[in-house]
């Protein structure tokens, strides 16, 4: 019974140790003030666990002037070298939770029509979170809130990549046309949300492991040896 109280007393000091979870964000991109030309954006803030990667473009695409963005041109076609990037590393002994992506894209007339939103986790394969249909040369605001919240142990990526060759005035990709990443607008322009991952982040649990067998036999032994001492210290008075 003592051990068991003893057991259960390190099990709760272990628990009682393990940093809060950081709720809301994991990781955000403040696009404000941005070239669009810049080759890389690094995050704003990251949550405690977490490192946060820079927002990068692939090597098949063209930097292009975008104020308040990365912008690009070069989407021929979906190809492997031409995506946008961005996410975070967990630190060691961090878990995380993944629930919602955030961001704002915007196509100029000969930019792509469709962009797929892949993510990954932990280096595993590309998994398709949503198309986005661009309309015109009109921002579209996204927030995608996952169904089922990605477990990730080690890292998270977003990507996104032309879903096909066509444009977003309905015609083909051109070599010229652009597509820009930036912060996400709820009211059509009068305020910004950096772009976002959203989740939690916590300390991985340890528990306390169980006495292996023969730290139990050493404590019979030495509860029968005590018990012994007890008898013979009464026979002997």
């Amino acid at each position: 019974m003592r051990l068991s109280l003893r057991l259960a007393l390190a099990l709760a000091a272990t628990w009682a140790a393990a940093p809060a979870a950081d709720a809301a964000f994991i990781v955000q991109y403040e696009m404000f003030g941005e070239p669009g030309d810049q080759t890389s954006t690094a995050p704003t803030t990251s949550a405690a666990g977490a490192t946060g990667v820079n927002l990068t473009r692939g090597p098949g695409l063209s930097p292009n002037i975008g104020n308040n963005s990365m912008n690009s041109a070069g989407w021929g076609g979906p190809s492997a070298d031409d995506f946008y990037s961005f996410g975070f590393d967990l630190n060691a002994g961090f878990d995380a939770t993944v629930e919602s992506i955030r961001f704002a894209t915007r196509s100029s007339g000969t930019g792509p029509g469709f962009v797929n939103v892949f993510y990954s986790a932990d280096g595993g394969p590309e998994t398709l979170l949503a198309t986005i249909t661009q309309s015109g040369t009109a921002f579209s605001n996204n927030i995608f809130d996952l169904a089922t919240p990605v477990e990730v142990s080690e890292c998270f990526r977003v990507i996104l990549r032309s879903a096909n060759n066509t444009s977003a005035n309905g015609g083909t990709v051109g070599s010229a046309g652009t597509l820009r990443i930036g912060d996400y607008s709820p009211d059509a322009g009068q305020t910004f949300d950096p772009i976002r991952i959203d989740g939690d982040v916590s300390a991985e649990l340890t528990a306390v492991p169980e006495p292996s067998g023969l730290v139990l036999a050493g404590i019979g032994v030495a509860g029968l040896i005590g018990a012994r001492r007890r008898r013979l210290a009464v026979t002997a008075a």
